[in-house]
């Protein structure tokens, strides 16, 4: 991995994502009482909308750091 290259640890956020609500779904089959809407409601429903504001982040972050380092590299073929 390239210093500044944040495509690794944004496919390992989504991936962390995706497998919590896989788990989620197999536990809510056993527990479905209001301690676990609770749980869901408070724990579980914040992280997506969370977690893909900072992908979009990290996408633009990304880019940003991308054109950093073409310039860069520009210059010192100059």
């Amino acid at each position: 991995m390239k210093i500044g290259d944040l495509s690794g640890g944004a496919s390992k956020l989504a991936l962390s994502l995706k497998q919590l609500n896989l788990k989620w779904e197999a536990a809510r089959d056993a527990w479905h009482d209001g301690t676990a809407k609770a749980f869901h409601e408070r724990a579980i429903e914040p992280l997506t909308p969370s977690v893909k504001e900072t992908l979009e982040s990290i996408g633009r972050l990304a880019e940003v750091l991308a054109r950093a380092a073409r310039d860069v590299s520009d210059q010192d073929g100059v």
